[in-house]
């Protein structure tokens, strides 16, 4: 087996969990010993420089699919592969259990793991003329209606025409990797996720007025909040949240081969059979949680 050369790794390890973050600080001295670079340790969640580090061969995160997502935003349009260990209930996004972190590492330090790249989203939010915020989504961007049961109403424009105007409880822009969680469950399409595509999901449109849609991976979509609208939110990856008010515009692009991951991941089939989706099986699928 030939000698495995030097790299500069990030490790991460998930917010307020004593035993990811003691075999995060394991793992850099292990790494260390080997003669890499570990670059930093940081809590997830924490605002931190070395995210822009340079050179950065690539990402250990000790987290659940929450972790990663978050971690995945801070990287998109990097050539910055993450690998996942998983301290979560599912792990859908993670490649290995906690029992297996050195293993694991040797493949990857080896070069003997893929790296499987996914579309992720960015986004815009102007409000009277001016960029208000603005960042990445790697499942979905979601504009929705707030605690209160009132329709909000939305103008839609895909690739820069008008496609209409949408009243209902708000709308889905979804990868293809996200398109499995809240899309598929407001009755949107299900995407294989090496696809480059968007899928746009009406969440409970009035009178059924727009139909759940899919446009190429490229495509940016742009929503205005139109007058009558009250207490409408945008959500990002349902970890980020911002406020709406009337006339604010929204655009969502798509980014394709934006994010990377390592390791094989959990199977296209594997991720619908946890998520619970009959594949005419042995019905003992279990049922899974949004990433």
């Amino acid at each position: 087996m030939q000698k495995a050369l030097c790299r500069n790794i990030l490790l991460v390890h998930k917010a307020r969990h004593e035993k990811a973050a003691a075999l995060a600080e394991e793992a850099a001295a292990w790494l260390r010993e080997k003669g890499h670079v570990v670059v930093d340790v940081v809590c997830a969640g924490v605002d931190s420089p070395v995210y822009e580090a340079t050179p950065l061969d690539f990402v250990v995160v000790f987290g659940g699919d929450g972790t990663m997502l978050g971690v995945a935003r801070r990287l998109v349009g990097r050539d910055v592969p993450i690998l996942g260990i998983n301290f979560g209930r599912v792990g859908f996004l993670t490649d290995a259990e906690p029992s297996a972190w050195r293993e694991k590492l040797v493949e990857i330090l080896m070069g003997e793991e893929p790296v499987r790249s996914c579309m992720a989203l960015q986004w815009s939010l102007r409000r009277e003329g001016r960029h208000l915020a603005g960042g990445f989504a790697v499942n979905d961007v979601v504009l929705s209606r707030g605690s209160l049961s009132r329709l909000v109403w939305f103008e839609i424009y895909i690739a820069g025409e008008r496609l209409g105007s949408l009243r209902g409880d708000g709308v889905i822009v979804a990868t293809p990797v996200g398109s499995s969680g809240y899309s598929v469950s407001a009755g949107g399409s299900l995407l294989h996720p090496s696809m480059e595509a968007l899928a746009v999901t009406p969440v409970c449109p009035f009178l059924h007025t727009i139909s759940p849609m899919v446009f190429p991976g490229d495509t940016s979509c742009t929503f205005q909040i139109l007058q009558g609208s009250t207490d409408c939110y945008l959500t990002v990856d349902g970890q980020e949240g911002q406020q709406l008010e009337v006339g604010d515009v929204i655009k969502v692009s798509g980014l394709p081969a934006a994010v990377h991951f390592l390791g094989k991941g959990t199977t296209f089939f594997d991720r619908l059979r946890m998520r619970g989706f009959s594949l005419q099986s042995s019905g003992d699928d279990k049922t899974g949680e949004r990433a």
